[in-house]
Protein backbone atom coordinates (compact mmCIF):
# COMPACT_ATOMS: atom_id res chain seq x y z
CA UNK A 1 0.00 0.00 0.00
CA UNK A 2 1.24 2.95 -1.30
CA UNK A 3 0.30 6.49 0.28
CA UNK A 4 1.09 9.70 -0.85
CA UNK A 5 1.06 12.68 1.36
CA UNK A 6 0.35 16.36 0.54
CA UNK A 7 1.38 19.30 2.96
CA UNK A 8 1.82 23.08 2.43
CA UNK A 9 5.42 22.27 2.67
CA UNK A 10 5.13 19.76 -0.53
CA UNK A 11 8.40 19.82 -2.51
CA UNK A 12 9.38 17.16 -5.64
CA UNK A 13 11.93 14.15 -4.87
CA UNK A 14 10.37 14.00 -0.57
CA UNK A 15 11.34 11.03 1.23
CA UNK A 16 9.51 7.78 1.43
CA UNK A 17 9.42 5.91 4.47
CA UNK A 18 7.39 2.21 5.45
CA UNK A 19 6.25 2.13 8.67
CA UNK A 20 5.61 -1.18 8.80
CA UNK A 21 5.58 -4.31 6.18
CA UNK A 22 3.68 -3.41 3.21
CA UNK A 23 2.47 0.38 4.05
CA UNK A 24 5.05 2.96 2.28
CA UNK A 25 4.63 6.71 2.98
CA UNK A 26 5.77 8.92 0.32
CA UNK A 27 6.27 13.24 0.59
CA UNK A 28 7.73 12.75 -2.91
CA UNK A 29 5.35 15.45 -4.48
CA UNK A 30 6.11 14.26 -7.55
CA UNK A 31 4.62 10.62 -7.01
CA UNK A 32 1.34 9.97 -9.57
CA UNK A 33 0.95 6.18 -8.61
CA UNK A 34 -0.37 5.80 -4.75
CA UNK A 35 -3.28 3.80 -3.23
CA UNK A 36 -4.50 6.49 -1.10
CA UNK A 37 -3.38 10.17 -0.81
CA UNK A 38 -3.86 11.92 2.48
CA UNK A 39 -3.87 15.29 2.87
CA UNK A 40 -2.34 17.42 5.99
CA UNK A 41 -3.96 20.21 6.25
CA UNK A 42 -3.59 22.39 3.26
CA UNK A 43 -3.05 21.65 -0.63
CA UNK A 44 -0.31 24.05 -1.57
CA UNK A 45 -1.48 26.87 -3.63
CA UNK A 46 1.89 27.30 -5.68
CA UNK A 47 2.83 24.37 -8.58
CA UNK A 48 4.93 21.84 -6.64
CA UNK A 49 5.68 18.30 -8.08
CA UNK A 50 1.42 17.37 -9.63
CA UNK A 51 0.04 19.84 -7.93
CA UNK A 52 -0.82 22.56 -10.91
CA UNK A 53 -3.25 25.93 -10.43
CA UNK A 54 -3.80 24.97 -6.33
CA UNK A 55 -5.08 20.89 -8.29
CA UNK A 56 -4.23 17.88 -7.33
CA UNK A 57 -5.19 15.21 -10.49
CA UNK A 58 -5.92 12.16 -8.63
CA UNK A 59 -4.06 8.88 -9.06
CA UNK A 60 -6.83 6.92 -6.90
CA UNK A 61 -10.17 7.08 -6.27
CA UNK A 62 -11.98 10.16 -4.31
CA UNK A 63 -12.97 7.34 -2.24
CA UNK A 64 -9.63 7.10 -1.39
CA UNK A 65 -8.45 10.52 0.18
CA UNK A 66 -8.13 11.87 3.78
CA UNK A 67 -8.21 15.18 4.91
CA UNK A 68 -5.98 15.49 8.37
CA UNK A 69 -6.34 18.76 9.63
CA UNK A 70 -4.31 20.51 11.66
CA UNK A 71 -5.86 23.60 13.41
CA UNK A 72 -8.31 24.20 16.39
CA UNK A 73 -11.56 25.21 15.53
CA UNK A 74 -10.85 28.54 17.11
CA UNK A 75 -8.28 29.38 14.79
CA UNK A 76 -9.10 28.30 11.00
CA UNK A 77 -12.31 27.58 9.43
CA UNK A 78 -11.89 24.32 6.38
CA UNK A 79 -15.44 25.02 5.09
CA UNK A 80 -17.59 22.15 4.12
CA UNK A 81 -17.17 22.78 0.41
CA UNK A 82 -13.19 22.29 1.35
CA UNK A 83 -13.60 19.24 3.77
CA UNK A 84 -16.17 17.33 1.79
CA UNK A 85 -13.97 16.88 -1.08
CA UNK A 86 -12.37 14.62 0.57
CA UNK A 87 -13.64 10.45 1.38
CA UNK A 88 -12.48 10.47 4.39
CA UNK A 89 -11.59 12.88 7.46
CA UNK A 90 -9.03 12.26 10.24
CA UNK A 91 -9.65 15.38 13.07
CA UNK A 92 -9.61 15.91 16.59
CA UNK A 93 -12.08 18.78 15.78
CA UNK A 94 -15.36 18.13 17.38
CA UNK A 95 -17.66 16.09 14.68
CA UNK A 96 -20.55 19.36 15.16
CA UNK A 97 -17.68 21.39 13.91
CA UNK A 98 -17.20 19.21 10.48
CA UNK A 99 -20.11 17.15 10.20
CA UNK A 100 -18.22 15.07 7.53
CA UNK A 101 -20.07 11.63 7.01
CA UNK A 102 -16.67 9.86 7.09
CA UNK A 103 -15.88 11.39 10.40
CA UNK A 104 -12.70 9.69 12.38
CA UNK A 105 -11.81 11.16 15.85
CA UNK A 106 -8.16 11.18 15.66
CA UNK A 107 -5.59 11.41 18.53
CA UNK A 108 -1.77 11.13 18.27
CA UNK A 109 -1.72 12.08 13.90
CA UNK A 110 -0.03 15.91 14.11
CA UNK A 111 3.43 16.03 13.16
CA UNK A 112 6.10 15.57 15.41
CA UNK A 113 8.11 18.84 15.89
CA UNK A 114 11.21 16.57 17.71
CA UNK A 115 13.69 17.50 14.82
CA UNK A 116 13.94 13.81 14.68
CA UNK A 117 12.72 11.02 12.09
CA UNK A 118 10.42 8.47 13.35
CA UNK A 119 13.47 5.77 13.20
CA UNK A 120 15.63 8.13 15.22
CA UNK A 121 12.46 8.95 17.67
CA UNK A 122 12.09 5.33 18.38
CA UNK A 123 15.53 4.00 18.67
CA UNK A 124 17.47 7.48 20.23
CA UNK A 125 19.60 6.81 23.58
CA UNK A 126 17.96 10.13 25.81
CA UNK A 127 21.06 11.43 27.74
CA UNK A 128 21.38 12.01 31.61
CA UNK A 129 18.72 14.66 32.60
CA UNK A 130 21.43 17.28 33.84
CA UNK A 131 18.84 20.37 33.64
CA UNK A 132 15.78 21.47 35.05
CA UNK A 133 12.80 22.75 33.07
CA UNK A 134 12.23 23.77 29.60
CA UNK A 135 9.28 25.68 27.54
CA UNK A 136 9.48 25.83 23.60
CA UNK A 137 7.09 28.95 23.19
CA UNK A 138 6.76 32.00 20.39
CA UNK A 139 5.95 35.04 21.47
CA UNK A 140 2.41 35.06 19.96
CA UNK A 141 0.00 36.63 22.28
CA UNK A 142 -3.41 36.48 20.46
CA UNK A 143 -6.37 37.27 22.74
CA UNK A 144 -9.15 34.98 20.87
CA UNK A 145 -7.20 32.00 21.34
CA UNK A 146 -4.81 30.46 24.34
CA UNK A 147 -1.78 32.48 23.19
CA UNK A 148 -2.06 35.40 25.64
CA UNK A 149 -2.86 33.24 28.21
CA UNK A 150 0.09 30.62 28.31
CA UNK A 151 2.92 33.90 28.10
CA UNK A 152 1.72 34.96 31.29
CA UNK A 153 2.84 31.34 32.50
CA UNK A 154 5.98 31.54 31.16
CA UNK A 155 6.54 35.22 32.20
CA UNK A 156 5.93 33.75 35.96
CA UNK A 157 7.54 30.60 35.38
CA UNK A 158 11.30 32.31 34.06
CA UNK A 159 10.97 35.03 37.14
CA UNK A 160 9.96 32.49 39.87
CA UNK A 161 11.41 28.95 39.07
CA UNK A 162 15.43 28.84 39.25
CA UNK A 163 16.61 26.85 36.39
CA UNK A 164 13.18 27.64 34.14
CA UNK A 165 14.34 28.47 30.22
CA UNK A 166 12.09 29.34 27.83
CA UNK A 167 13.06 29.12 24.12
CA UNK A 168 11.00 30.32 20.95
CA UNK A 169 10.62 32.46 18.04
CA UNK A 170 11.14 35.90 18.92
CA UNK A 171 12.27 34.56 22.73
CA UNK A 172 15.50 32.65 22.26
CA UNK A 173 16.29 30.93 19.03
CA UNK A 174 17.59 27.23 19.15
CA UNK A 175 18.22 24.83 16.36
CA UNK A 176 16.55 21.34 16.89
CA UNK A 177 13.39 20.85 19.70
CA UNK A 178 15.16 17.88 21.26
CA UNK A 179 18.29 19.94 21.83
CA UNK A 180 15.93 22.03 23.96
CA UNK A 181 14.31 19.22 25.61
CA UNK A 182 16.52 16.02 25.80
CA UNK A 183 18.70 16.91 28.74
CA UNK A 184 15.67 18.79 30.94
CA UNK A 185 13.73 16.64 33.36
CA UNK A 186 10.40 18.72 33.13
CA UNK A 187 8.91 20.84 30.31
CA UNK A 188 6.00 22.93 30.35
CA UNK A 189 3.62 22.09 27.50
CA UNK A 190 0.72 24.42 26.71
CA UNK A 191 -1.54 23.93 23.49
CA UNK A 192 -3.11 27.24 22.75
CA UNK A 193 -6.61 26.00 22.69
CA UNK A 194 -8.21 23.87 25.23
CA UNK A 195 -10.74 21.22 24.18
CA UNK A 196 -11.89 17.86 24.80
CA UNK A 197 -9.65 14.94 22.81
CA UNK A 198 -7.48 18.03 21.15
CA UNK A 199 -3.66 17.54 22.06
CA UNK A 200 -0.95 17.87 19.53
CA UNK A 201 2.65 17.27 18.72
CA UNK A 202 3.51 19.70 22.26
CA UNK A 203 2.63 17.15 24.56
CA UNK A 204 3.87 13.81 22.07
CA UNK A 205 7.28 15.68 21.89
CA UNK A 206 7.65 15.95 25.51
CA UNK A 207 7.11 12.25 25.94
CA UNK A 208 9.33 11.49 22.75
CA UNK A 209 12.43 13.37 24.69
CA UNK A 210 11.24 11.21 28.05
CA UNK A 211 10.41 14.92 30.14
CA UNK A 212 7.77 15.01 32.26
CA UNK A 213 5.36 17.58 30.92
CA UNK A 214 3.63 20.25 32.89
CA UNK A 215 0.36 20.15 30.59
CA UNK A 216 -2.66 22.65 30.09
CA UNK A 217 -4.39 21.22 27.18
CA UNK A 218 -7.02 18.59 26.73
CA UNK A 219 -9.25 17.93 29.80
CA UNK A 220 -9.47 13.87 28.81
CA UNK A 221 -5.91 13.37 27.69
CA UNK A 222 -5.88 10.81 30.68
CA UNK A 223 -8.19 8.81 28.40
CA UNK A 224 -5.42 8.05 26.24
CA UNK A 225 -2.29 8.12 28.01
CA UNK A 226 -1.34 7.06 32.48
CA UNK A 227 -2.41 9.74 34.59
CA UNK A 228 1.05 9.71 36.33
CA UNK A 229 2.65 10.65 33.37
CA UNK A 230 2.11 13.81 32.87
CA UNK A 231 0.64 17.00 35.56
CA UNK A 232 -2.33 19.18 34.77
CA UNK A 233 -2.09 22.54 35.26
CA UNK A 234 -4.66 25.59 34.52
CA UNK A 235 -4.25 27.62 31.36
CA UNK A 236 -6.00 30.73 32.95
CA UNK A 237 -4.56 31.01 36.32
CA UNK A 238 -1.33 31.81 36.22
CA UNK A 239 -0.37 31.85 39.56
CA UNK A 240 -1.99 28.31 40.54
CA UNK A 241 0.18 27.14 37.85
CA UNK A 242 3.49 28.10 39.01
CA UNK A 243 2.68 26.93 42.21
CA UNK A 244 1.76 22.91 41.08
CA UNK A 245 5.07 23.34 38.94
CA UNK A 246 6.93 24.66 42.30
CA UNK A 247 5.59 21.81 44.10
CA UNK A 248 6.54 19.26 41.97
CA UNK A 249 9.70 19.74 41.54
CA UNK A 250 9.98 20.41 44.98
CA UNK A 251 8.97 16.81 45.68
CA UNK A 252 11.41 14.89 42.68
CA UNK A 253 8.04 14.00 40.55
CA UNK A 254 10.01 13.52 37.75
CA UNK A 255 12.33 10.62 39.26
CA UNK A 256 8.91 9.14 40.91
CA UNK A 257 6.98 9.15 37.17
CA UNK A 258 9.66 7.73 35.15
CA UNK A 259 7.96 4.49 34.61
CA UNK A 260 4.90 6.36 33.12
CA UNK A 261 6.58 8.44 30.88
CA UNK A 262 8.65 5.58 29.57
CA UNK A 263 4.90 3.96 28.93
CA UNK A 264 3.75 7.25 27.10
CA UNK A 265 6.52 7.55 25.33
CA UNK A 266 5.59 3.99 24.01
CA UNK A 267 2.29 4.31 23.45
CA UNK A 268 3.32 7.54 20.68
CA UNK A 269 5.66 5.54 18.83
CA UNK A 270 3.24 2.44 18.26
CA UNK A 271 -0.01 3.56 18.50
CA UNK A 272 -0.45 7.85 18.44
CA UNK A 273 0.76 9.11 15.75
CA UNK A 274 0.03 10.14 12.28
CA UNK A 275 0.85 6.80 10.22
CA UNK A 276 -0.42 4.53 12.74
CA UNK A 277 -3.88 7.04 12.64
CA UNK A 278 -4.24 6.56 9.37
CA UNK A 279 -3.25 3.05 8.48
CA UNK A 280 -6.35 2.83 10.99
CA UNK A 281 -8.83 5.02 8.42
CA UNK A 282 -7.75 2.82 5.70
CA UNK A 283 -8.55 -0.26 6.89
CA UNK A 284 -12.06 0.67 8.28
CA UNK A 285 -12.82 2.35 5.26
CA UNK A 286 -11.75 -0.67 2.64
CA UNK A 287 -13.53 -3.03 5.36
CA UNK A 288 -16.30 -0.34 5.11
CA UNK A 289 -16.00 -0.82 1.45
CA UNK A 290 -15.58 -4.55 0.88
CA UNK A 291 -19.08 -5.12 3.01
CA UNK A 292 -20.93 -2.59 1.06
CA UNK A 293 -19.99 -3.31 -2.31
CA UNK A 294 -19.18 0.13 -3.34
CA UNK A 295 -17.97 0.89 -6.23
CA UNK A 296 -15.28 3.21 -6.18
CA UNK A 297 -15.47 6.21 -8.41
CA UNK A 298 -12.71 6.51 -11.61
CA UNK A 299 -9.37 8.04 -11.14
CA UNK A 300 -8.42 11.65 -12.14
CA UNK A 301 -11.02 13.46 -9.68
CA UNK A 302 -9.87 16.51 -8.68
CA UNK A 303 -8.71 17.97 -5.12
CA UNK A 304 -8.53 21.49 -4.79
CA UNK A 305 -6.80 23.80 -2.28
CA UNK A 306 -8.65 25.72 0.53
CA UNK A 307 -8.09 29.20 -1.13
CA UNK A 308 -8.97 28.09 -4.46
CA UNK A 309 -12.45 26.82 -3.21
CA UNK A 310 -13.37 30.20 -1.56
CA UNK A 311 -12.20 31.84 -4.31
CA UNK A 312 -14.82 29.89 -6.64
CA UNK A 313 -17.53 28.84 -3.90
CA UNK A 314 -19.69 31.68 -2.86
CA UNK A 315 -20.98 29.30 0.38
CA UNK A 316 -17.15 28.48 1.53
CA UNK A 317 -16.62 32.39 1.10
CA UNK A 318 -19.28 33.16 3.32
CA UNK A 319 -19.03 30.37 5.86
CA UNK A 320 -15.27 31.61 5.96
CA UNK A 321 -15.71 35.26 6.32
CA UNK A 322 -18.31 35.03 9.17
CA UNK A 323 -15.50 32.65 11.23
CA UNK A 324 -13.38 35.49 10.34
CA UNK A 325 -16.20 38.64 11.95
CA UNK A 326 -16.75 35.76 15.04
CA UNK A 327 -12.94 35.64 15.60
CA UNK A 328 -12.25 39.38 15.52
CA UNK A 329 -15.53 40.41 17.00
CA UNK A 330 -16.07 37.69 20.17
CA UNK A 331 -17.88 40.09 22.00
CA UNK A 332 -21.19 40.41 19.59
CA UNK A 333 -21.65 36.82 20.11
CA UNK A 334 -21.65 36.57 23.49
Amino acid sequence: MKIKIIAKFSSPGGPSFEYAPGWVFTRDADCDDYDWLVVFDEIPDRDTGTIRNSCETLACPKEHTILATWEPTSIKCYTKAYARQFGELLTNRPWSAEKHPSYHLGRGYYRWLTGRTYPENATAKIPPKTKLISAVCSAKAMKWTKHFARIQILKKLIAEVPGAEWYGHDIREFGKKFEVMDEYKYHVALENHIEKDYWTEKIADAFLCECLPFYAGAPNLDEVFPRESFIPIPIDDADKAISIIKSAIASNEYEKRRGAILEAKKLILEKYNFWAQTIEVIKAAEEKEKASGAVLSPKGGKLYSRKYIRKHNMLAALEAGIFHFKQYFPWRFK
